[in-house]
């Protein structure tokens, strides 16, 4: 530490600040070694992969732009205390920044500083090994604007041909027909468009792409124009929305919604649309995951970018893995309705994680009657692959797909039992199919009716909210920076480091969080 710089932070610092902690407690423990992968290969003289992390962390930190980051590099004494850096620091063009980040995404380490610093966390006992942990999601927009399909189609042909013409002028100037400067050169804005521009567009777009995927797959043609990103865009987009009907291309007709593949914007290809009650959106889905434990900071364990639609319960192993890699597994890891389900229940049970959340309950007709015989009221019998109803009348079961065993009871004993109308819904005898995970779900549903698990699940499941909250507000995550799920997860990595680093300072300070409690309700 330069001995003025060391001097004006140890007196004007304030002692909750995260530069101070950066600067006296976490930044010397850091190796140029340790990151030697991330130095840049060519150009100039490379710069510490270590002071760029920690330039990156507090940039997302206070949400600053690379050229706001730089700035402040240069000018700020907080900044170059934080960095051990002399007064008279320069720093560096914003530019690096961005190529700091793209080293980080090619050669996979987007989760080293953040795993580092959580290691660090650990290290000052503020961290609980087989602790209490929650997690929730929260939806991501998309940076782009959302499209109609004729905006989509010809946006995705507008972009294919700038990609042509700038990898193989001479090849786009033979092929490409001079009127399509003009018709796909400005950017596709449908309520711009005359009516008579955007019927024209409609009935050519289609057969134009097709006749140019036809031209790049002319012999001779240069393999590099069929490889580019911006053309197999093009020809996934003409995939899902064009069909040749007698020689004709014509619009498919759109069928029901497919997320996984069908792309919203050839801007952002992996932004996908989805919804969650009645709130549709474009883009990702940010999960996090914070510890809460009484007398310690809560500290995010895992924040990472997923794709919008998939389901938070398919999120849940990922998430489970990497806090095993970072060896901060919970004991117990709070989560609401769409992370708990029969796999989910005993994939944390093998791992010593007792997921503690509700479970959706039975939805059967039975189970929808107030004296309905539903599927608990059945004994199982998995050795002996058996089903005894109430009225002791017992069903030989088999075994059905993924594992399911089916019990199917004789039509006409169901029609002579008393029991009928509470236990049969059809016209036939009584059928139940139980899952692999039937005893995970069978003990959820009987746990969740327990007042100790709605205490304990009311008590600590809650706060995660304010950390979302905290996230949009603080740190601008529910609009995308920028374009790509993976930009986008190194983004949310960075913030998540920043995030500990402020919450640990103002703990190690002796500050603490309020704690709000709701006014009892009046008589």
């Amino acid at each position: 530490m330069p001995e003025g710089i060391g001097a004006w932070g140890r007196e004007i610092l304030a002692k909750e600040s995260p530069y101070r902690l950066i600067g006296e407690q976490l930044y010397e423990q850091y190796r140029e070694e340790d990151f030697a992968d991330l130095y840049a290969v060519e150009g100039k003289p490379g710069l510490s992969p270590v002071d760029l992390g920690f330039v990156t962390v507090l940039q997302f930190l206070e949400d600053l732009s690379d050229r706001q980051a730089a700035e402040a590099l240069r000018v700020r004494l907080d900044w170059k205390y934080a960095l051990h850096l002399p007064l008279g620091n320069a720093g560096f063009d914003f530019s690096v920044l961005s190529e700091y980040r793209d080293r980080l995404r090619s050669g996979g380490a987007a989760s080293r500083f953040f795993d580092r610093l959580l290691g660090q966390m650990q290290a000052l006992g503020l961290l609980k090994h087989r602790g209490r942990q929650r997690t929730d999601s929260l939806a991501i927009l998309s940076k782009v604007r959302r499209l109609n399909r004729l905006e989509r189609v010809v946006e995705t042909l507008r972009l294919a041909l700038q990609a042509l013409q700038a990898a193989d002028e001479g090849w786009f100037q033979r092929q490409v027909p001079g009127s399509w400067r003009e018709r796909y050169g400005p950017r596709c804005v449908a309520e711009r468009l005359s009516a008579s521009v955007r019927a024209l567009l409609e009935a050519e777009v289609g057969s134009d792409g097709q006749w140019l995927l036809e031209c790049l797959h002319i012999a001779g043609t240069p393999e590099v124009l069929l490889a580019l990103p911006e053309v197999q865009l093009l020809v996934q987009v003409w995939a899902q929305q064009f069909t040749v009907v007698e020689g004709a291309v014509v619009y498919q007709q759109e069928g029901p919604y497919e997320g996984h593949t069908r792309l919203q914007s050839p801007h952002d290809p992996e932004a996908r649309y989805s919804e969650q009650g009645a709130h549709p959106w474009v883009g990702y889905k940010l999960q996090v995951t914070e510890s809460e434990d009484e007398q310690l900071p809560h500290l995010l364990t895992d924040i990472a970018m997923t794709s919008s639609v998939q389901t938070d319960a398919q999120a849940l192993p990922a998430i489970q893995e990497r806090l095993q890699q970072r060896g901060v597994p919970p004991k117990e890891q709070f989560a609401d309705k769409a992370y708990v389900n029969g796999p989910t229940l005993a994939a944390s049970e093998q791992q010593g994680i007792d997921l503690m959340g509700p479970i959706q309950g039975d939805t059967s007709p039975q189970a929808r009657q107030p004296d309905g015989l539903s599927l608990e009221h059945f004994t199982l019998d998995r050795q002996a692959c058996t089903a005894t109803c109430p009225a002791g009348q017992v069903a030989q079961g088999h075994l059905g797909q993924e594992g399911a065993l089916t019990f199917s009871f004789a039509k006409p004993v169901c029609l002579a039992c008393p029991c009928r109308p509470r236990c049969c819904a059809g016209q036939g005898g009584r059928t139940l199919t139980v899952g692999p995970y039937h005893e995970w779900v069978v003990a959820a549903r009987v746990r969740q009716k327990t007042e100790a698990f709605r205490e304990l699940y009311r008590h600590h499941r809650g706060n995660i909210e304010g950390t979302l909250s905290a996230l949009v507000r603080g740190h601008g995550v529910r609009v995308a920076r920028y374009l790509g799920q993976a930009k986008e997860h190194l983004r949310a990595l960075y913030i998540g480091a920043a995030v500990n680093i402020r919450r640990a300072a103002r703990w190690l300070a002796g500050f603490r969080p309020q704690v709000r409690r709701k006014a009892p309700l009046l008589a």
